[in-house]
């Protein structure tokens, strides 16, 4: 069986980028003054941003080290997890594959065969950037780390979930991915 290749641009993790993700309700983004609170002299005040249901446990934090080319890992989870990429960006790069739908649409498109290029954004991983570099991945929504060099050091980053979030994979189906980066978005 033949598989579909997607030449997907590369998309630089820029504020706008990311910003465009959060009105698409693919992530909350967490940034400098995205959810300050009016607190008064003396208070410290605090809101959530969401709380997951406790059918998945506490929460843990974990370290990811990515040495896997392709998206083999491509799924969901039915909740949220945060992206905190802290880590080296003299590192070998690591990309970020994400649908731009919820798991419903994309298994549709998958089953039908008409996933397109502009069905996903692929993020070249900008550690260290308190603009675009922590984020919500919200539930529901495909995606999943890889790279597409052997050489250099491995990219690392952390996320925080809840301690028995499982990962559903979806996978890529008949699909592969391609980086286009001489047409960055």
């Amino acid at each position: 069986m033949d598989k579909n290749c997607l030449q997907i641009p590369v998309t630089e993790m820029t504020p706008e980028i990311m910003k465009r993700m959060e009105a698409e309700g693919l992530i909350i983004r967490l940034a400098p003054g995205r959810h300050d609170i009016e607190a008064p002299f003396g208070e410290t005040c605090y809101k959530s941003l969401y709380e997951e249901e406790n059918c998945f446990g506490p929460h843990k934090i974990i370290a990811l080290t990515v040495n896997r080319p392709g998206f083999p890992g491509f799924g969901t989870h039915p909740g949220n997890e945060e992206f905190l990429l802290i880590g080296d960006n003299a590192s070998k790069p690591m990309y970020i594959l994400v649908a731009r739908m919820q798991l419903e649409a994309y298994r549709d498109k998958l089953e039908k065969k008409s996933l397109t290029e502009d069905d996903f954004y692929l993020l070249k991983a900008r550690y260290n950037d308190p603009e675009v570099s922590f984020f919500t991945m919200r539930k529901g929504i495909p995606h999943g780390e890889g790279i597409f060099d052997e050489a250099g050091r491995n990219p690392s980053f952390y996320v925080t979930e809840s301690r028995d979030l499982p990962l559903d994979i979806c996978g890529m189906g008949d699909y592969t991915v391609e980086p286009l980066t001489e047409r960055l978005r």
